[in-house]
């Protein structure tokens, strides 16, 4: 989950960012807002088994690590032309979570409201692409791209400057 959630866009990006002229847009979740805590040493690392019950925490984590990115990728980003922003693409019916025992039902409930399409998801991140207005470090909702607060276990340059220092090495 932290491979694909976090770490799989990170090589590309890095690997580019003196180049960036434009704006990476990351995908996270507002899950990261039952995240616990950050401790990149340990969370970048874990490769252990968890149960159904700690695969939404272990998820949450995953995208507080990438709003985490998003926000000191803009800091790092700042005056060269680039930019960083990050969203919450709403629920979406991906099969994400299927393990868990409410999945089948709450994706026929969410397809039945017409609730998470992927035209949804898309236009949050396309808009996030294009629209020059909205500030570079931004966490922004599916809900028209109303500002969300980045969550408190994920705030501060130390703990956001501490992820990408222990990404790269890692990496």
């Amino acid at each position: 989950m932290t491979a694909v959630n976090y770490l799989a866009p990170w090589p590309l990006t890095n690997l580019l960012r003196e180049r960036i002229t434009g704006r990476v847009v990351t995908v996270a979740s507002e899950a990261a807002r039952h995240a616990p805590s950050v401790d990149p040493a340990r969370d970048l690392a874990f490769t252990g088994e968890y149960t159904r019950r700690e695969s939404s925490v272990h998820y949450g984590r995953t995208k507080l690590m990438a709003i985490v990115f998003s926000q000191e990728l803009a800091r790092r980003l700042a005056g060269t032309g680039g930019s960083a922003v990050c969203c919450d693409p709403g629920f979406d019916t991906t099969g994400l979570g299927r393990e868990l025992p409410f999945a089948g039902l709450l994706e026929k409930t969410l397809r039945g409201l017409r609730i998470g399409g992927p035209r949804r998801a898309a236009g949050i991140i396309t808009r996030l692409a294009t629209d020059d207005t909205l500030a570079s470090g931004g966490y922004y909702s599916v809900r028209d791209a109303q500002p969300l607060d980045c969550p408190k276990s994920g705030r501060g340059a130390e703990i956001q400057r501490r992820l990408l220092d222990e990404t790269a090495r890692l990496l």
